[in-house]
């Protein structure tokens, strides 16, 4: 049975992390289905914008095989005032991005985790893919330098939710496995079907067969987002299915256009609405 999710908690959605495909504008709908757990892991972490807006746990884990992402929470935890100072300097520049963009990422943790975070900021599309290509974000109708900005002010909060969060840079089905119990809670947020070349490591079909093979065998209970597609309805077939129509997709508006729009999904292996 698939039910429409139009009821929804208020939750700021502003995040710090430009991510392709993060869930920032779902997490209104997503918190509500959570049942109560003591652990909480996210295999496909990217951006954290879901884990940082829901409440502590007892054990929580953040993974993503994004090394360069991973980077940037370690420095974060460690040097975090000299972090925000450094990204704070920089100015928004086409110049800067360029000539950043085109070189190799710095042996240095720290500033590979400054530049890191100035280009995921400054692109039009915040995707680490092979297949993406992106410029510089420049705009007509938004004052790009000040949403800069205002994203470095929300990295001092985002750090402080991070504390006590175990960080992993793991291929997800090592994490699946490891983390499997019944008191796990699961949020599982692959790349969307036929958008792997938007994500590093290119997650193409073997690797959703892979994973709805795991889902479909653990103790864990399993909150699972993605787009409507025939192989994806396919593989969690018989799982509680939740639709939240009209949701914007990536990250370009160019002026007097629309964003595309999809069907989005979520599935869960229980009932979110019996307690």
């Amino acid at each position: 049975m698939t039910i429409t999710l139009t009821n929804k908690v208020n939750i700021s959605t502003h995040h710090p992390i430009r991510w392709f495909g993060g869930k920032a504008k779902l997490s209104r709908y997503l918190l509500p289905l959570m049942p109560k757990h003591k652990v909480y892991v996210e295999p496909f972490g990217g951006g954290g914008a879901i884990l940082t807006k829901k409440e502590r746990s007892l054990v929580e884990v953040y993974n993503d095989i994004d090394d360069q992402m991973v980077n940037f929470l370690l420095v974060l935890r460690n040097e975090r005032e000299r972090l925000i100072k450094a990204v704070q300097t920089l100015p928004s520049s086409r110049t800067l991005f360029v000539q950043w963009k085109n070189e190799p990422i710095p042996d240095d943790p720290f500033e590979a985790a400054v530049r890191w975070f100035y280009l995921m900021q400054q692109r039009i599309n915040p995707s680490n893919g092979s297949g993406v290509k992106s410029g510089w974000r420049s705009s007509k109708v938004k004052n790009v330098a000040f949403c800069y900005q205002n994203a470095i002010q929300r990295l001092e909060a985002f750090a402080d939710r991070m504390n006590n969060v175990m960080i992993e840079c793991r291929d997800f089905r090592e994490i699946i496995q490891f983390y499997d119990t019944e008191q796990t809670l699961m949020l599982i947020d692959p790349p969307y079907y036929n958008f792997g070349k938007c994500y590093l490591g290119n997650f193409e079909h073997n690797s959703h067969v892979d994973l709805a093979h795991l889902l479909n065998n653990v103790q864990s209970k399993v909150i699972l987002t993605y787009y409507s597609h025939p192989v994806i309805e396919q593989l969690y077939k018989g799982w509680h299915r939740f639709e939240i129509p009209n949701i914007a997709t990536g990250s370009v508006t160019k002026l007097g256009q629309q964003k595309s729009r999809q069907t989005e999904v979520i599935f869960t292996n229980y009932n979110p609405f019996v307690k």
